[in-house]
């Protein structure tokens, strides 16, 4: 009998405990609506997804994380310029190979050499905006850690 009053009692102030936790509670709120994270090739802010430009403005508070987003977005630039260097070096060796090899040949070695800059510097902008969400959702969520 007791066992059973007992386990009515722990499940009706579970209930009230988990009603408790409602998205009023401000942690929640900034947890859930406010933290930004990568989701493949999206940016997402909560359950929105939301621009590289809009990111942008997301680092009001953080000084450090917006310079990491400054260089991200520089090194993603160049990885993107790199990488239509490299596809352009592609096209000029196809219609250049049969005519002049040797040609050919030096657009083809340009084209490995620009693919392999382009996948670097997109993959250190990739780091550097890692660590630039990581900063601002970190000061998002405590500001007062400095």
């Amino acid at each position: 009998m007791y066992k059973k009053i007992l386990l009515l009692f722990l499940l009706i102030s579970g209930i009230e405990l988990s009603g408790q936790t409602t998205t009023k509670d401000s942690a929640y709120q900034k947890y859930s609506y406010g933290l930004i994270y990568r989701m493949g090739g999206s940016i997402m802010k909560g359950k929105e997804r939301i621009t590289f430009q809009e990111l942008g403005k997301e680092f009001s508070m953080s000084e450090i994380g917006l310079d990491q987003y400054k260089i991200a977005k520089r090194k993603l630039t160049i990885g993107k310029i790199l990488l239509f260097t490299s596809f352009a070096c592609g096209l000029i060796a196809g219609a250049t190979g049969p005519n002049n090899m040797k040609l050919g040949f030096g657009f083809l070695g340009a084209q490995m050499v620009t693919l392999t800059m382009s996948m670097q510097s997109r993959g250190a902008g990739n780091r550097y905006l890692d660590q630039a969400i990581q900063i601002r959702n970190k000061d998002y969520l405590f500001p007062d850690s400095h």
